[in-house]
């Protein structure tokens, strides 16, 4: 469902991620556009930096993980810095993941999710939160995406998810990058 940027922060319920959309939102109005990787402080988003990511994208559509904060190092049991995300998630969860990826950087957009993931030795769901922002180089082609993810308990962690299921989802359509962005 898209959705208008002015209803973002009002439709996100945890605080940590209102934190991390309202730092994203103060750097878009600032650059008139979507902001760059370089632009983010991390000493804006203290309170979320445990549960804060940034992907990077790269030419064969593969994005890798140049940050995971504790929280993602602790759901999938080690860090996942440096690993692209065919190397952290099932033949099930890569396409999810790289779907939400493309649907971010190519609206370009913002995606607010409510989700369940169920953990490869559990039975059951562990339900959370994450939000999925685009962010540019310095030549203004969208090239990262920001993301943070709270997990309502830490049932499961040390694992991974086996499967995830998004329960709702809006997506919040943001004006062009400076310059023509990643294919």
């Amino acid at each position: 469902m898209d959705s208008g940027l002015a209803s973002l922060i009002g439709d996100i319920p945890d605080p940590k991620i209102r934190l991390v959309a309202q730092h994203w939102l103060n750097l878009y109005r600032q650059a008139g556009g979507i902001p760059s990787l370089r632009l983010i402080d991390p000493l804006q988003l203290h309170q979320a930096l445990p549960d804060t990511w940034i992907l990077d994208l790269h030419d064969d559509g593969m994005p890798s993980i140049r940050l995971a904060g504790e929280t993602l190092a602790d759901w999938f049991g080690r860090s996942l810095k440096g690993l692209r995300l065919d190397e952290v998630y099932n033949a099930q969860m890569l396409p999810l993941m790289l779907d939400m990826v493309r649907r971010v950087t190519d609206t370009p957009g913002i995606l607010l999710q409510h989700a369940s993931s169920t953990p490869a030795t559990r039975s059951f769901a562990v339900p959370f939160d994450r939000l999925i922002l685009p962010l540019c180089d310095d030549a203004g082609a969208i090239r990262h995406v920001l993301g943070v993810s709270v997990f309502s308990s830490r049932d499961g962690h040390g694992h991974g998810p086996e499967r995830t299921s998004i329960e709702t989802e809006k997506l919040y359509r943001v004006g062009p990058a400076m310059t023509e962005h990643a294919a």
